[in-house]
């Protein structure tokens, strides 16, 4: 197993551990659990350009580490919340913390995102199907499944979205598969329960879909490279 599957995975498996600790009521509203999710939206913008060269690797990797050390403090909150012993503080400094590691991620991920964008700009007929439970008589239900089938679409490839909305609670789930993607959110109230927040759960995914298309079609140029025989 290379180096960056094993990263793929670790990353898969924190994404999973949040959504649980997120299950908790009250937990969306504490900062741990938003540095959280933000640390771990670092680590998955990190990884997408990790083969880019060995800095790229090292990136990932921290930013990995960083993830993991979040979502552990996220547990630790989230187990506090469920025993109901303590109440706990905000903490905008965190907050801040990785609002601006993010924001020197993306400095040094400025050129791939270049290249991203060119991807994104080209027309493309993805394959997307959507299990929605959204009632039929909700007023913004087509539109929202008309922005999931048209934001996946741009990257191209087979999508499978499911939208589930329990009776019982006010959150909604998101869960999406796709080409090298395998993905759960969560929308907590009427307030993300938009088309347009839809999409911006969903951009990030295109992104990491069109980055690995790139990898994939680096690694077949270098292994043509390296199958053709030199030039007599």
């Amino acid at each position: 197993m290379g180096a960056l599957t094993r990263l793929r995975e670790e990353l898969e498996e924190l994404t999973g551990e949040l959504e649980e600790a997120c299950e908790v009521p009250d937990a969306t509203q504490q900062p741990e659990l938003a540095r959280a999710r933000s640390t771990v939206d670092e680590a998955r913008a990190a990884l997408s350009s990790a083969y880019l060269s060995r800095r790229a690797m090292v990136l990932a990797r921290e930013a990995i580490v960083r993830a993991h050390a979040a979502v552990q403090q996220a547990q630790g909150v989230s187990r506090v919340l469920r025993e109901r012993s303590v109440s706990l503080r905000n903490d905008a400094t965190e907050i801040r913390a990785a609002s601006a590691s993010v924001r020197d991620t993306r400095v040094i991920l400025s050129g791939w995102s270049k290249s991203l964008q060119e991807q994104l700009e080209r027309q493309r007929a993805g394959d997307v199907s959507v299990d929605s439970g959204i009632a039929d008589d909700h007023p913004a239900k087509k539109e929202i499944e008309e922005t999931v089938v048209r934001v996946l679409a741009r990257a191209g490839g087979r999508w499978r979205v499911s939208i589930t909305v329990p009776t019982s609670s006010t959150w909604w789930g998101l869960r999406v598969q796709g080409p090298g993607i395998e993905w759960v959110g969560t929308l907590q109230d009427a307030d993300e329960q938009r088309p347009e927040v839809f999409a911006a759960r969903l951009e990030p995914l295109v992104r990491v879909a069109l980055a690995e298309l790139l990898y994939r079609r680096a690694r077949r140029g270098q292994r043509r490279d390296k199958d053709e025989p030199d030039p007599a």
